[in-house]
């Protein structure tokens, strides 16, 4: 075991000696996790697993428990996945383009169109149907598999979340921003399964997903900003 942990501390020493950086290993090995558990969640999905029998019996007992009040307040917390989404990267993306920041523009544009044609396709691949109810509380028509909430709502918030952060220097600040993004993409997952649009396990194949982008997003973000093309380095700044 000893010799495990003290080959991963020579690999962590060769990979900042070469310049790569902290930001992109952490950002790696996110990708690499959040890829291992969507990979366990869309086996069960796609074979039909033990999660359905999970997955239904939670549905179930969510759609008995809402009332008018907890579906408004979900309905409102739903509202930031999905057209709030919309509304925040118009806000950023017109932002980058007063100010000029080309590539902080070319890497919002892709981290978010990217990762909603990452989650149509698997939708199609997929093709898992929603979950019933004779009296829905929220009607949706397209694929069940991932929640594109849980994933779109992880990409953005999790970049906005990861620049704040990142331009905080107090220390407490930055405990409060990372919980308080936390919570809040937790919330815009649990608002799906309450208003019986979603399973839990849509939820967490979409945070899975929605991870392994992000995790690329920053890691492409930080060795960019670590290795500038000459040409467009004030174009960075």
């Amino acid at each position: 075991m000893s010799d495990i942990f003290g080959r991963i501390r020579n690999l962590r020493k060769t990979l900042l000696a070469s310049g790569i950086g902290l930001y992109l290993i952490i950002g790696l090995s996110l990708s690499a996790l959040c890829l291992w558990l969507f990979w366990e969640v869309s086996e069960h999905v796609i074979r039909g697993g033990a999660i359905f029998a999970f997955d239904t019996a939670l549905a179930n007992e969510l759609y008995r428990e809402a009332t008018p009040l907890s579906t408004t307040f979900y309905l409102t917390i739903s509202w930031f996945g999905s057209q709030g989404i919309i509304v925040l990267g118009v806000i950023f993306g017109a932002f980058y383009i007063i100010r000029r920041q080309w590539f902080n523009l070319t890497f919002w544009l892709i981290a978010l169109a990217g990762g909603g044609l990452l989650n149509n396709l698997i939708k199609q691949v997929v093709a898992r149907p929603r979950p019933y109810f004779v009296d829905p509380l929220v009607l949706e028509q397209n694929y069940s598999f991932p929640s594109a909430h849980a994933m779109t709502s992880l990409i953005m918030y999790g970049i906005l979340g990861y620049l704040l952060w990142s331009n905080l220097r107090n220390r407490y600040a930055k405990i409060f921003v990372v919980f308080g993004t936390v919570l809040f993409i937790l919330l815009i997952g649990i608002s799906r399964m309450k208003l019986g649009v979603h399973y839990f396990s849509d939820v967490v194949g979409g945070f899975a997903a929605g991870g392994i982008w992000l995790g690329i997003c920053i890691s492409a973000i930080n060795f960019l900003r670590r290795h500038p093309n000459p040409s467009t380095i004030d174009e960075t700044r």
